[in-house]
């Protein structure tokens, strides 16, 4: 039986509990939003359908939630504690960071219903974590997730390629010690520069140079395809767009369609080695749902297409969602799947150098 879809509560604690400010960071400005109060979550949650309250979970983003003092915690968790005992709601998530977990953290998020704890990784080089002003280590990291792992929390971890003195190489050969460890899943935030936080003075002057859209999504799509293949889930690509964030960012990879560019970049890959693999083709069927990512955002792709083969087709078909591809040539035609493009093709090679 196919698993209840999970319904988010969002509450935004913008900067509560870090300890430091990130160079990259403006959290008010990402967010757009003060912090709750215990009342308005109570209310939030007495307002969600009594006949979906088990399929939502309360997730407390943004900040340091661990870092906070402990009565603010437990403030802030009480709501959710007493509606999960009377089965009004299903679950409960916090993010906050690697050196703000401990045994006797984990055990008050335990007796308050927290479930899931997203840890702001961002790097898994200490050079670039000292020049972001993280304020912890890679081995903090690391020592972290395992920790909440042997606990029994659903563990996530974020990442955010394009941080100043980090190459994408380093990015993806970082990524590949941490998600040896096998989190649960994934967020991935390539770096943009906001409006008075102190990468906008770097990069004012200067002295610092973020990822292009097009690196941005190469790197997120070879960091999603190494999760892929280790069965780890990535929930995001990409900031969330609010109108806050759309005036506030100065420079970067930030794009409203993120995601849908990352897709697009997939599929323009695997199309593009399959045209190779199989040449004098005429037309390219796949299901009608997949179609919009084939094409890619804006139609972007079907120049590449073109170049390859010129006035080639893409037509849909009954083929399953997300996948195969069916290639017609001279009267011939030939599947291809995923399984197919992943054995037969170094994508992450291909991805980051341009290649296909």
């Amino acid at each position: 039986m196919a698993q209840a879809k999970k319904h988010i509560l969002p509450f935004f604690i913008p900067h509560l509990g870090c300890p430091q400010q990130c160079v990259f960071c403006d959290q008010h400005k990402i967010t757009g939003q003060q912090p709750p109060a215990a009342e308005q979550i109570a209310a939030a949650i007495v307002a969600l359908p009594p006949e979906l309250a088990a399929d939502f979970e309360l997730a407390f983003y943004g900040g340091s939630f661990t870092a906070l003092p402990l009565d603010l915690q437990t403030y802030y968790l009480e709501p959710a504690r007493r509606a999960l005992a009377e089965g009004r709601l299903g679950s409960v998530r916090v993010s906050t960071r690697p050196d703000c977990i401990n045994p006797q953290i984990l055990t008050v998020l335990r007796q308050y219903g927290v479930n899931t704890v997203e840890l702001g990784v961002q790097s898994m080089l200490d050079e670039v974590l000292q020049k972001a002003r993280r304020g912890h280590t890679a081995a903090q990291a690391l020592a972290a997730l395992r920790l909440l792992q042997q606990a029994g929390f659903t563990a996530g971890v974020q990442l955010m390629p394009g941080l100043p003195g980090e190459s994408p190489a380093a990015c993806l050969a970082g990524a590949g010690l941490l998600l040896r460890e096998r989190p649960a899943m994934l967020r991935i935030y390539p770096t943009v520069v906001l409006q008075g936080s102190g990468l906008a003075a770097l990069y004012q002057r200067g002295q610092y140079q973020p990822l292009t859209l097009d690196e941005a999504a190469a790197v997120t799509l070879a960091l999603k395809i190494m999760a892929d293949d280790l069965g780890i889930k990535v929930i995001r690509m990409g900031l969330q767009p609010s109108e806050t964030l759309n005036s506030q960012v100065l420079a970067g990879p930030y794009h409203q369609a993120f995601g849908s560019l990352v897709q697009g970049l997939y599929w323009r890959n695997k199309i593009l080695w399959a045209l190779q693999k199989w040449p004098g083709a005429q037309v390219v069927a796949l299901a009608r749902q997949d179609i919009s990512a084939a094409v890619g955002h804006k139609r972007q792709n079907t120049a590449f297409y073109q170049q390859l083969v010129p006035g080639l087709r893409i037509t849909a078909a009954d083929l399953p969602v997300g996948s195969s591809l069916l290639i017609w040539a001279d009267g011939r035609r030939q599947m291809f799947t995923d399984v197919d493009f992943r054995r037969g093709c170094d994508v992450i090679g291909c991805v980051m150098a341009g290649i296909v």
